[in-house]
């Protein structure tokens, strides 16, 4: 019997257990995949985006921070010159993950999924679990679905919604990793095309070169886009290519860079809940990354030698199911800085929707002086005694998910939501 069992050992599925097996709970993690970090290490989704207040304030929890500290202790992380210090090796993460499951006892089952359930009077009493050919069943006093899908949460015929109001999700994409680049030469170049670097910041230190630059074929004032122009007229690139660019170095990868790119291509809106759209996405993304590869060859100086080294083996999936919990967190509580007793997190980072059509993708901000709360009532499931959700799947509106789902707080929201969890467990010991 485990006092908590998580699906899911992805950003918030960590967090969670983490936190909870710091204060003595038996915890064990069901992960598919065979390493832990989810969207962080397995979509290659860094660096974090930034959340803190125009003063400089921290806004999400202590895990975070304590995460980063570890991979800065071996140069894996850095603070970037604009104070996000969320920049990190993906690579060195899952093993950062590995030896903090490992201090603190909590089991891990890789390559294992959750396909069945056995609910009693509003209680998971049990779950199966299926790996390498063979089922078993498990029991635990508390549940998290961590999944980033609800799987979980769709097998205990938990209600839930998934994409806008036309069922329509945001655009996915297939991030990765090219490296043998010469940064000194690539700096150089976006220096000469952007002298105040408000697109193309720069950043030297321990005697590396660190950067970002952007271009998405919705404005036309980013520094790259003639570029982009070119290599579409010549063929190089389609114009659907051109959608949504941006890349990072790498913390102690010296000569890589990490892309938030392609956004996947598709005539049609895909469902991140269809296996074949999936399916897809994947294969048109390999596609797009080797165009993109050829188009940063050509024209941006420090590529001519530069290689893919990594795609990434799961898909940027921005949003998927929501579970409906105990209360609906709304674009309104985002927008107008909403705050709540049972706080889990805090954020006041915008509005973002990736749509797969041009002139269609939103960026609401709210005031960067001011942020919004995620109540603890948004990862209880309704009508569920034991059972929560974490991450981007918490109950919430299309557009309130949207801002919701960076890994800050997901990060925030697994930390608070272990501590609750053993707060219960305690409660029950002393009854």
């Amino acid at each position: 019997m485990y006092d908590l069992i998580i699906a899911g050992g992805g950003t918030a599925g960590c967090a969670t257990a983490i936190s909870a097996a710091k204060q003595g709970l038996k915890v064990l993690i069901i992960e598919k995949n065979s390493f832990l970090g989810g969207s962080m290490t397995g979509a290659l989704v860094f660096p974090m985006m930034k959340n803190t207040l125009k003063n400089g304030t921290n806004l999400s929890s202590n895990f975070c921070e304590e995460l980063m500290q570890k991979l800065r202790n071996t140069n894996d992380s850095l603070i970037f010159s604009d104070g996000n210090y969320g920049w990190f090796n993906p690579e060195n993460l899952k093993c950062i993950l590995d030896d903090l499951c490992e201090k603190y006892k909590i089991e891990v089952l890789f390559d294992s999924i959750v396909i069945d359930s056995e609910i009693k009077n509003k209680n998971i009493i049990s779950c199966e679990i299926y790996n390498k050919g063979s089922k078993f069943k498990l029991q635990g006093k508390y549940y998290i679905d961590a999944t980033g899908n609800g799987d979980l949460a769709n097998i205990c015929g938990a209600k839930w919604e998934n994409g806008d109001k036309n069922g329509t999700n945001q655009a996915m994409t297939l991030r990765f990793i090219v490296s043998n680049v010469n940064i000194k030469k690539f700096a150089k170049f976006l220096r000469e095309i952007d002298k105040d670097e408000n697109i193309s910041p720069i950043y030297d230190t321990n005697n590396e070169i660190h950067l970002s630059t952007a271009c998405t074929w919705d404005n036309e004032k980013w520094k790259l886009k003639p570029y982009f122009d070119k290599a579409v007229k010549e063929g190089l690139l389609t114009i659907e290519d051109c959608a949504y660019f941006q890349i990072f170095t790498i913390p102690n990868q010296p000569s890589s860079i990490g892309f938030n790119a392609p956004r996947i291509f598709s005539p049609h809106p895909l469902n991140s809940l269809d296996p074949k759209d999936t399916s897809f996405a994947l294969r048109q993304g390999r596609k797009q990354i080797r165009r993109l590869l050829k188009f940063c060859q050509k024209y941006l100086p420090g590529f001519e030698s530069a290689y893919i080294s990594q795609i990434a083996p799961m898909l940027g999936i921005r949003d998927s199911r929501r579970i409906e919990g105990e209360y609906q967190l709304n674009e309104n509580d985002i927008l107008s800085a909403k705050k709540f007793n049972n706080s889990v997190a805090k954020s006041n980072y915008p509005i973002d929707v990736h749509s797969y059509k041009k002139n269609e993708s939103i960026l609401d901000k709210l005031s960067e002086d001011d942020y919004f709360e995620i109540p603890l009532e948004c990862m209880k499931v309704k009508n569920f005694e034991n059972f929560f959700v974490a991450g981007k799947i918490i109950s919430s509106t299309f557009l309130a998910q949207a801002s919701l789902r960076i890994i800050p707080n997901c990060l925030s929201m697994g930390e608070n939501l272990g501590n609750h969890i053993a707060n219960l467990v305690k409660n029950i010991s002393l009854k």
